[in-house]
C-alpha cells in the first residue's frame, strides 16, 4: 500500500507528537510483526527526506552527510535524533553515531533497539549516494552505550 503525505500542519498541535506515542506504535508493531516493517517504514522516511530536499544521488562525503542529516533530523529539524558523526569506511560503508534517538527514549533493552531510526539512515544514505544500502546497529543507548552506532553498507 502506497500513501502520499501532503505537506500540512495541524492548526493547533503542529507537526509533532509525543515520543511516548511513538514508542507505543514502534514497540506494538515490533511485538506483532518483528522489526522488518519498522525498519522498512524508517527506510522509506529517510529516502523521502532526501528526495524532498532534491538531493537524490548528490552527496557521499560523511561529514557533509552528517551536517545535512543533523540539520534535518536533529534539533532544528524533526528531532528524531542528534547526529554526532558519520564516517566513510573503506568498503563504501558508513558508520553513523547518534544520541538522543527517538527509538531509545525511555527504553532499556538487552539487544539493539533502533529499528525505525536505523531504517531512516539506510534510506537517507541510499537516497544521498544512489546506492542501495543495508544496516546493522552495533551499539545502542537502550543497552547502556553512550551512543547508538550503525554500520550502513552497500548491498
Amino acid at each position: 500500500m502506497t500513501t502520499t503525505t501532503l505537506p500540512a500542519t495541524r492548526a493547533t498541535l503542529g507537526n509533532y507528537m509525543s515520543l511516548i506515542c511513538f514508542q507505543y506504535l514502534r514497540v506494538g508493531t515490533e511485538d506483532v510483526a518483528e522489526r522488518a516493517p519498522v525498519v522498512a517504514a524508517g527506510r522509506q522516511r529517510g529516502y523521502d527526506v532526501i528526495a524532498g530536499l532534491g538531493l537524490l544521488g548528490a552527496v557521499s562525503d560523511g561529514a557533509a552527510i552528517r551536517q545535512l542529516l543533523d540539520d534535518t533530523l536533529g534539533e532544528r529539524g524533526t528531532r528524531l535524533c542528534l547526529v554526532q558523526a558519520i564516517h566513510n569506511l573503506p568498503d563504501g560503508a558508513y558508520r553513523v553515531h547518534l544520541t538522543e534517538g527517538a527509538c531509545t527514549f525511555g527504553q532499556v533493552a538487552a539487544q539493539p533497539h533502533c529499528a525505525f531510526t536505523l531504517g531512516v539512515f539506510i534510506g537517507a544514505l541510499h537516497g544521498l549516494t544512489g546506492t542501495r544500502m543495508r544496516g546493522q546497529e552495533t551499539e545502542c543507548c537502550a543497552c547502556g552505550a553512550e551512543e547508538c552506532i550503525y554500520v550502513i553498507s552497500p548491498v
